[in-house]
């Protein structure tokens, strides 16, 4: 089953509020974004890459890497959730979907008019 069919918007209000989500999250340990990447096992690059607001626009960090960061900080499930929205915001699409007891093909419709990943292919 392949997740993604077109790339999804990753445009700057994207990129702007995952940043200060993050920056947000770093200031309550009082922790910089040297701390984050040793604590998160991520690399120094990877975690500039994520607290910047430009750069490349199709720029998506990995799973893995929002994970990571979520576990590193101890972040709450709330926090964890709010974190992985905004990172993919399809998560949030699939929830509702899920609570609606939407079909796929339903589901790909609200993915597709949010210019997000679609859950099948073509």
């Amino acid at each position: 089953m392949a997740l993604a069919v077109h790339t999804p918007k990753q445009n700057s209000d994207y990129r702007e509020r995952l940043c200060r989500l993050l920056l947000g999250y770093l200031a309550l340990p009082g922790w910089n974004s040297a701390r984050l990447a040793k604590e998160s096992g991520q690399s120094k690059a990877t975690i500039s890459r994520l607290l910047r607001f430009t750069g490349d626009p199709y720029y998506r960090p990995a799973l893995r890497t929002i994970q990571a960061i979520a576990q590193a900080l101890k972040l709450t499930q709330e926090q964890r959730r709010e974190l992985f929205y905004t990172a993919f915001p399809e998560f949030q699409v699939w929830d509702e979907a899920a609570e609606k007891g939407y079909t796929v093909d339903e589901t790909n419709d609200l993915l597709y008019d949010r210019g997000l990943p679609l859950l099948t292919s073509e």
